[in-house]
Parts: C-alpha cells; structure tokens; sequence
C-alpha cells in the first residue's frame, strides 16, 4: 500500500488522544475536538482531567493509572466525558501505556451501548417482577394473601425442624368456618369471599411475627405456632374464636370451631402428624355442636 492510500487518524469515527506523564493532551484527533466542541490547538497542553466529570477524575486516578501501571492496558472503560458547554456523554475508553509515561487513548461515545444498556436494565426488572409476581402465585392464596397448603408445608418443616434442634413445644390449628355452604347459597359468593376475607385479616392481625397463617382449603384456616405453651396456644384459640362470633361480616353472623393440637417438650415431631390431629380435633368440634375449641395434647 502506497503512503499516499493511509487514511489520516482524523478518517477514524473514533477519538485518538496521547497523554503525557502530567496527563497533557499532546494530540487529538478531529473526533476528540468535536467531542469536546473546540479546536485541537485549544486542547493541546490542556489536562486530560478538564473533559472528564468529577467521578471519572476519580475513577482514573484510583482504578485506570494503578491498572495501568501493572498491566499496561485498560479496555472498555466507561467514563463521563465533559464538553466545552459542560454537557455529559458517556463514552468508552481503551487506554495503553508506552514508554516515558505516555498513554494513548481510543475513545467513542457509547450512547447506544447506555440505551442497550437501559433496556437491558429494564428487561431485567421486569423478569425480577415476573419472578416475583410468579412466585406470589405460587406460595399464596390469590383470595386471601395468606400461605397456600404447599408454602404451609415449606415453611412449616423448617419450624418444625428448629422446634426439634431447640426442644421447645409448638401448637397447630385448624380453623372452619361453620356452615360456610350455607352463608354461600344464602348471601352469594361474594359474601362468601368477604367473610373468608375478614377472617384472614383476624388472624392475620393476630398473629405473633414467626407464626404461620395460611388457607389449606375453601373455609379451611391453619395457624402454625411455634414456641408457645398449652395455655397460650388455648387463650388465644378461644380469643380467635369469640371475636369472629362477636362481630358482624357484611351484616353475615359466623362462627369458627377450631381443633387445636399443642406438643410437649421433646415429642416427635412431624408436620403430617400435627395436620391430622388438629383436624381429629377439629372434628371433635364440629361434632360437639360447633363454635368451639377441642385440643389433643401429644
């Protein structure tokens, strides 16, 4: 190739700096100028450090002159360039050591990099919230907000497994609604939603803060209660119990029975095992004629 057929550094859409050891442009290439919006002789002898923004000052001198120094390379550095009229653009900078200190830059504005960038960023939050909303779906109720049966299952065997390591006692309810078909037929469906609604919202409030609350059915309810004793695990039943009795649900009047299971120190535990004995429980109540609280201790 004939000399006469070399493009010119100033042919390249890319800028071209070499910068002495105090960090003085000594040449720029017309992309460098316009990036900036002045002429070369203005640049020439001016700091590198007058075009870029505070934080890449900062950037420069902690991370890319030390980088430099042991590796004699820097690619893809993104920095904030600053123009004439202080206007930011973010550009992207390969910067090589030479002899006497001499560093030479390659830089281009990385507007469609930031956008690829932006975008990506964006995706990315919508797949966090696709994720999230996912697994909302997956371990609650839609209706009631609370732990579905399979998270009551998750959640529970790590209680369960805590309870053993600290030989602690634990309790479990299984709460019903009483005569919840018939509150269906007779005031519609949405009621009905209200009042399973409502009686979330009592145990939710309720609740102590490493207590479980979840909906294992359609008028089913378990409170998972771990660290506590017979006698609170029984106050706090019939306190469940009296104030659903006691208040009116879109002027609907229910009641709940509730079978409740509470251990002993050191028993076997098994969260199978518990389920089904608050609902042998549970059965009592109801047979019992309702509106009540019926224990087995194991």
């Amino acid at each position: 190739m004939e000399m006469n057929t070399i493009p010119d550094l100033n042919d390249f859409f890319s800028g071209h700096l070499i910068i002495g050891q105090k960090r003085e442009i000594i040449f720029c290439n017309t992309y460098i100028c316009d990036l900036c919006g002045l002429l070369a002789t203005d640049l020439i002898d001016t700091s590198i450090s007058t075009y870029l923004s505070k934080a890449s000052n900062i950037f420069v001198d902690s991370y890319i002159y030390p980088l430099l120094i042991n590796e004699s390379i820097a690619e893809e550095i993104q920095l904030t360039w600053v123009d004439k009229n202080e206007k930011k653009i973010p550009v992207i900078a390969n910067i090589k050591l030479g002899v006497n200190g001499f560093s030479y830059w390659s830089v281009y504005i990385c507007t469609n990099r930031d956008k690829l960038q932006s975008e990506w960023l964006q995706v990315n939050e919508k797949l966090k919230i696709q994720s999230q909303e996912l697994l909302l779906l997956a371990t609650t109720d839609p209706l009631t907000g609370l732990l579905n049966r399979r998270e009551l299952q998750s959640q529970g065997q790590k209680i369960i497994h805590q309870t053993d390591r600290t030989s602690s006692t634990l309790a479990l309810m299984s709460i019903d609604v009483d005569f919840f078909k018939r509150v269906n037929d007779t005031y519609g469906h949405q009621t009905g939603d209200k009042v399973l609604i409502h009686l979330a919202n009592v145990l939710t409030k309720n609740r102590r803060v490493n207590d479980l609350v979840a909906r294992v059915g359609g008028e089913e309810f378990v409170l998972l209660l771990p660290n506590i004793n017979y006698e609170n695990a029984f106050d706090l039943a019939e306190k469940l119990r009296l104030m659903v009795e006691e208040e009116s649900i879109v002027n609907v009047k229910v009641t709940i029975s509730i079978g409740l299971v509470v251990t002993q120190k050191n028993a076997p535990l098994d969260l199978d095992i518990l389920l089904h004995a608050s609902d042998n429980a549970l059965y009592k109540s109801k047979k019992a004629g309702r509106n009540r609280t019926s224990v087995i201790r194991l």
